[in-house]
């Protein structure tokens, strides 16, 4: 989304996650923690800042509701926490945006886990591939490599 001055709002690349789904799972509505079952939502796109999903739930979207979403990607299972920021209907449908609050050096393995699967998808962008290493590598730097990551 560009702002006033024709510049990209998007702090990270999202990818495309075609078919997959996860479980999704409300922990808090505002302070409130909630104890809820997991209903299946079909996962859109994902990027380190967050995720879009579809589902037919209809959720409020203002940064009150908490949610865990697990799904797996490339065989690793991925478990995050955030909020849902904005909410899209379509017929019968509801897109979500989720931003994660996760930690950084969670955030880190997710960005090395995101340049697998776009190395997957198009492993003709060698430059995206080189954007999303810099960004791993920057993570990690700034977590001073507490986990050695081996892909």
């Amino acid at each position: 989304m560009p702002d006033n001055h024709g510049n990209s709002r998007r702090r990270y690349v999202r990818l495309r996650t075609e078919g997959c789904f996860g479980d999704l799972q409300i922990k808090a509505i505002g302070t409130h923690p909630i104890t809820s079952n997991s209903r299946k939502v079909l996962i859109d796109d994902i990027s380190p800042g967050g995720l879009r999903f579809s589902s037919g739930l209809r959720f409020p979207a203002n940064r009150k509701v908490r949610v865990l979403i697990l799904t797996t990607i490339l065989g690793i299972r991925l478990e995050a926490e955030g909020l849902i920021v904005w909410r899209r209907s379509d017929e019968n449908m509801y897109e979500y945006g989720v931003m994660f609050e996760i930690t950084e050096l969670h955030r880190s393995f997710l960005i090395r886990m995101l340049n697998q699967l776009y190395l997957q998808q198009r492993p003709e962008e060698q430059r995206m591939h080189q954007y999303y290493t810099y960004m791993c590598n920057l993570y990690l730097q700034a977590q001073k490599s507490k986990i050695n990551y081996t892909v």
